[in-house]
């Protein structure tokens, strides 16, 4: 019987990361579900509660960009860049810069919190998991599955988000209004192309089209393939 190979130290980094990954989006998913159950529709904390917690967990994905730029996964550095982008300009664009109850206490935050908490959870879990040669087919299953409702309410909140933001960027300087709204009207095309792009990647690893008579892929380089 082989022997097992020994994880790299690329590999443990990228563990840990997505392990510290998880436990952050863990934080964030728990913190929005415990206010919501206690506060119901008024969301007049929610950003006190966890609002910084996920500006901060969400900037930390930029390390993903650093990964694909110096080769610890295979990803494309220009596509990682385009999916960290949208989040960092909600987090950083809206959510820190107005203090204003039409963006800090809106159902689109709600929506989009629990969108982005949950997503992130089960995909760094699986990652981590996969990384360390441990496979979960529950994990695997809600990963390619999920993002058919996933996908369309994190878009929407996030949308709501900026629609909220734009007469409060217009006061700022009518060109950051502009900006906001260029990347509003850019979403329908992007989500159209991620959500074919997971349809596809869907039918490729529950869909039967890899057969158990094909070597299997490692754990690590299925990891480092692009969602």
């Amino acid at each position: 019987m082989a022997q097992k190979k020994s994880m790299s130290l690329v590999d443990r980094y990228l563990v840990a990361y997505n392990a510290a990954s998880f436990v952050g989006w863990t934080y964030v998913l728990l913190q929005t579900v415990l206010y919501l159950v206690q506060h119901g529709t008024d969301l007049s904390g929610l950003f006190d509660k966890v609002g910084y917690a996920v500006i901060y967990v969400q900037t930390g994905a930029f390390l993903e960009v650093v990964h694909s730029l110096i080769g610890f996964v295979r990803s494309s550095p220009l596509t990682v860049l385009m999916q960290v982008y949208s989040r960092l300009l909600l987090v950083w664009g809206t959510l820190y810069m107005f203090d204003v109850p039409e963006v800090r206490a809106s159902y689109g935050l709600a929506l989009m919190l629990l969108a982005w908490s949950i997503t992130e959870c089960v995909r760094y879990s699986h990652y981590a998991l996969s990384l360390m040669g441990i496979e979960s087919s529950v994990l695997l299953y809600l990963r390619y599955t999920m993002f058919y409702v996933l996908y369309p309410a994190g878009v929407t909140g996030e949308l709501l988000e900026m629609w909220a933001a734009l007469p409060y960027a217009a006061a700022i300087r009518p060109s950051f209004k502009g900006f906001l709204m260029l990347n509003m009207v850019n979403y329908p095309p992007v989500l159209y192309k991620l959500y074919t792009h997971m349809i596809r990647q869907r039918r490729k690893v529950l869909g039967g089209e890899v057969k158990s008579k094909k070597p299997a892929v490692s754990a690590t380089a299925a990891t480092k393939k692009k969602l």
